[in-house]
């Protein structure tokens, strides 16, 4: 057995099967399986070490190179925490119910116009993703951008004890994950943790739209408030929406075309405006950079296909998320039928049924004519669409049967909007019906 010097690596990775130049393997124990079983396996496809348990290492092949530690998380916990204090770079973390994503993809699309970014990929924005993220870094980088998620109280206060973040910023606070949390109240309790752990001397990035965060109390830290309605520091302004839903913003009698649609959007915009800006980025190259970020595949991206359009905002779906993608399809212009394609909103909690009977008014009310459902509680979806006007409101016990129904049903001129949780993968019947 080899023992390893900590600084003969570039990164860590948790997958066997795919492991890069330099990199060490990570046995994790998780509910369903053991990292050890698969340390042999990543050692013959070029892990250059293994974290592993004791356990693991007192049955261990002689020749097997191994960071032996007493627990495996906490190992990479406690090398993540090590590491990222070595680095000078600021950090920047972002949570929200909505929108944290793309405003952190965008933020970073701008910051990479005049500096190197190190930013969370991928959905790698939780207690294993976090570390995986730092230990990734070169360390040359100029600023960090990282992304965290939460379903409970206490993650992202776990998260930030890895690291503490120069600037925080929320995007949203609303019904996400309502299961883990059994209250909108309990919502804003854990994402205020993510301000709470700012630095102090650091800055908060308040948006000043949504009363929750805009609630959060004042203390000695930087405070920059940004919105589209309300007062704020910095504030853009709604000049028009175009026929695809996407917002014109303006700014100093400059205007700001999105290539993304509906106001969550237009609010990621604002936020990544403000931030920037305070960063000491030059607002003609923030413009720029605003108006050449597209969304990407199940963020609202748009494509015409048979002359049909299609959004695929299917990467994950809240009621704050959906009404926000409802509207935005409420907003654009077609001669032809708004199509709504719905799947289960997951962890909802005791508000599954309440919260699947909204979406079915608020389709209703944005004009949609037809609404094809898929999941066990979009049933309730269905049952109120229909009570509240929408003649052509089914629901379908497979994605091929309303894949089917959904190719009878379209035709040129038609918008169709596919939405659900990321466990539904309502992204499916895009490719089915593109296979037909």
């Amino acid at each position: 057995m080899r023992n390893v010097n900590i600084a003969e690596f570039k990164g860590i990775s948790i997958d066997s099967r795919n492991i890069p130049d330099a990199y060490i393997f990570c046995a994790l124990k998780g509910e369903h399986t053991d990292g050890h079983r698969f340390v042999a396996k990543a050692l013959e496809n070029g892990a250059v070490a293994a974290l592993v348990n004791k356990e693991y290492a007192a049955k261990a092949a002689k020749n097997e190179s191994l960071i032996i530690v007493e627990d495996t998380y906490q190992g990479l916990v406690d090398i993540a925490s090590l590491y990222i204090k070595e680095l000078s770079m600021p950090i920047l973390a972002i949570t929200g119910s909505a929108g944290k994503t793309s405003t952190r993809r965008l933020i970073s699309h701008i910051l990479r116009t005049s500096m190197t970014v190190a930013e969370t990929p991928r959905n790698f924005n939780n207690h294993i993703g976090l570390p995986i993220t730092i230990l990734q870094m070169s360390g040359h980088e100029d600023i960090a951008v990282l992304e965290m998620g939460t379903s409970a109280i206490g993650e992202i206060r776990d998260l930030c004890k890895i690291v503490a973040p120069d600037y925080g910023m929320i995007t949203s606070i609303a019904h996400a994950h309502i299961g883990g949390f059994g209250s909108i109240d309990n919502v804003q309790t854990a994402k205020y943790e993510l301000l709470d752990a700012v630095k102090p001397g650091g800055t908060l990035f308040i948006n000043n739209d949504d009363p929750r965060i805009s609630n959060y109390p004042q203390d000695e830290r930087k405070r920059i408030t940004y919105g589209l309605e309300n007062p704020a520091d910095i504030r853009l302004n709604i000049h028009d929406i175009d026929k695809n839903g996407c917002y014109r913003l303006s700014i100093d009698n400059t205007k700001i075309q999105l290539k993304s649609s509906g106001k969550g959007a237009a609010l990621n915009a604002v936020a990544a405006y403000a931030f920037t800006l305070i960063l000491g980025m030059d607002p003609q190259n923030i413009i720029a950079a605003i108006e050449s970020y597209e969304p990407s595949a199940g963020r609202g991206k748009m494509e015409i296909w048979k002359g049909i359009t299609l959004i695929d905002d299917t990467y994950n779906a809240n009621p704050f998320s959906v009404n926000n993608a409802i509207d935005a399809l409420r907003a654009m212009k077609t001669e032809r039928n708004k199509v709504m394609v719905f799947g289960d909103m997951l962890e909802m909690g005791v508000e599954t049924r309440s919260s699947h009977e909204t979406i079915g008014t608020a389709a209703a009310e944005a004009g949609i004519s037809h609404l094809f459902c898929y999941g066990k509680d979009s049933q309730f979806t269905v049952s109120t669409a229909k009570t509240r006007g929408i003649f052509f409101a089914e629901h379908f016990e497979t994605k091929k049967k309303l894949a089917e129904s959904l190719m009878s049903a379209i035709k040129p001129g038609d918008i169709v909007l596919f939405k659900g949780s990321r466990g539904v993968a309502i992204e499916e019947v895009i490719s089915l019906i593109k296979d037909m």
